[in-house]
């Protein structure tokens, strides 16, 4: 690698180191600002309520790092796109603004050749994205789910199930339903399942005072349980007869779904493609939605650095403000219709055929619109030596 390769690559990447911690220090701090009550509501409500005012104050510090310590992983996937950009920005910028690009150009550089460790290095960036998405998000998912008031808890809390269907049509009730954490399992308490038939009439009752889910055998094992049959008008009803598990398609992740769309963005993709192949999975249009937009995030991601490139790098300085005004102007149609697109995949038309079909175009069209763009604008860069 040549020193000057060297010296746009090593300003790119301390840019992006700032670029990084600016941004999502202030996501982090808007977002804390806004939801403090929420925040220290968890220790206002118990013993500490009463504690010291330097032992509050290290209670209240400890539930606000425990509490985005785990957001800023989510958070870098959200803002992976324009980290990049504001970093690309900010290095032409100030290479334009000294004059060392025009050093360069005189030296006989192409214009484009100067921004091509950045291109390079956007694109070894982005694999942090997949990284993060892939293998860190995942692991924490009982940490990502809680709410603000439950900062400083192992998991988000517990909420009751009412009517949930499982494969074989059953309806699901709990009065409350615990998550798993990393050293506890999902637990329902009071269980009741309607078993039916065919025609979706009652045909059997299930009921336990408490269901543990269990991981190996991904069945619930029942506590107290008992099965009743005959439920139909015209059939005689048995007698109660134990029933310790209960197995179907039913597990954690499918409650999370059932309950949440948004929980599909902690899975991974490996996970999002076990549960499409999975009949009568929830969510399923939100598991189109994510996998789809997991692949053409990394590429848009690069094409939003392509333009933001092609509106700053430029010989002349003078131009710095008009061409960032455009840059602001194209990057923030960009996103814009990347989140428009992404909100527009989970409604797709009515049939069959749009089930699969909907998702990908929804997250392939930002692409079919802003490449040819980024293209353009790169092919209007004067490339030869000066």
């Amino acid at each position: 690698m040549r020193l000057l390769d060297r010296y746009v690559l090593t300003t790119f990447l301390k840019n992006y180191l700032i670029s990084f911690m600016v941004l999502v220090g202030l996501y982090i701090v808007l977002d804390l600002v806004i939801n403090f009550d929420e925040l220290i509501e968890v220790q206002t409500r118990g013993a500490n309520a009463a504690s010291t005012g330097g032992a509050s104050f290290l209670s209240v510090l400890y539930v606000v790092f425990d509490y985005y310590f785990y957001q800023a992983f989510l958070i870098f996937a959200q803002l992976s796109g324009i980290i990049p950009v504001v970093a690309a920005a900010f290095t032409l910028v100030r290479l334009a603004r000294f004059n060392e690009l025009t050093a360069m150009l005189a030296a006989g550089v192409p214009l484009l050749r100067v921004a091509a460790p950045i291109i390079y290095a956007s694109i070894g960036l982005n694999l942090l994205l997949v990284a993060d998405q892939e293998l860190v998000v995942p692991r924490l998912i009982p940490k990502l789910t809680r709410t603000h008031d439950q900062a400083g808890q192992a998991a988000s809390k517990s909420f009751d199930i009412k009517a949930m269907q499982d494969g074989n049509g059953g309806l699901i009730f709990a009065s409350r339903y615990t998550p798993p954490t990393e050293t506890t399992p999902a637990v329902m308490l009071e269980f009741d399942l309607i078993e039916r038939d065919a025609q979706l009439r009652p045909v059997a009752h299930v009921s336990a005072e408490k269901a543990q889910f269990d991981p190996r055998s991904s069945a619930w094992n029942l506590i107290n349980g008992t099965r009743v049959t005959g439920l139909a008008p015209d059939a005689r009803r048995s007698r109660d007869r134990d029933y310790t598990q209960y197995k179907s398609n039913v597990t954690p992740e499918e409650i999370a779904l059932f309950r949440s769309g948004s929980y599909v963005d902690l899975l991974s993709t490996a996970r999002i493609n076990q549960l499409l192949q999975r009949p009568q999975s929830y969510g399923t249009v939100s598991l189109l939605r994510v996998k789809h937009a997991r692949l053409t995030q990394f590429v848009m991601n690069l094409i939003i650095v392509l333009i933001a490139i092609a509106c700053v790098l430029t010989r002349e300085p003078g131009t710095l403000k008009a061409n960032g005004l455009r840059l602001l102007i194209l990057v923030g149609l960009a996103m814009a219709s990347v989140f428009l697109c992404h909100q527009l995949a989970e409604h797709p038309p009515s049939g069959e055929q749009w089930t699969d079909r909907w998702p990908a175009l929804m997250a392939w069209l930002p692409i079919f619109l802003f490449a040819p763009g980024a293209i353009w604008l790169l092919d209007r860069l004067h490339t030869r030596k000066s």
